[in-house]
């Protein structure tokens, strides 16, 4: 049987397969895991580390840069979608303001009801 460094996090089984004489290594997880351990605390303590961008983050920097550039149709389908996903938003409400502004009206209207629907 070998083991990582750190005798409790992981233990690997050596498996022969076969006839062949090959030889699988496979992760045993009978023993407990103290990272994981800490990060469920940390979660459920409210101190949870900044991971890697999160797909709706990114969902919200695409519809952003829809916003600044871009014709007005693709502007309008972009304040409709963030204001369909709310609170989760709000990072885009700087953008959403300045075309809340726009001379195209529909683009103005649009940014508008973005702007109530994440500001609820």
């Amino acid at each position: 049987m070998l083991q990582s460094a750190r005798p409790c996090s992981r233990r690997w089984v050596l498996t022969a397969i076969g006839t062949t004489g090959a030889v699988l290594i496979v992760p045993f997880t009978g023993c407990s895991n103290t990272a994981k351990k800490k990060a469920r605390k940390a979660d459920r303590d409210g101190k949870r580390p900044k991971g890697p961008k999160t797909m709706g983050n990114l969902l919200v920097d695409g519809y952003i840069a829809d916003l600044k550039k871009g014709p007005a149709k693709k502007q309008i389908d972009a304040a409709k979608e963030l204001g369909n996903m709310g609170a989760s938003a709000k990072s885009a409400l700087p953008a959403l303001e300045s075309l809340a502004k726009d001379g195209n009206a529909q683009v103005r209207e649009a940014a508008q009801q973005a702007i109530k629907s994440i500001r609820k």
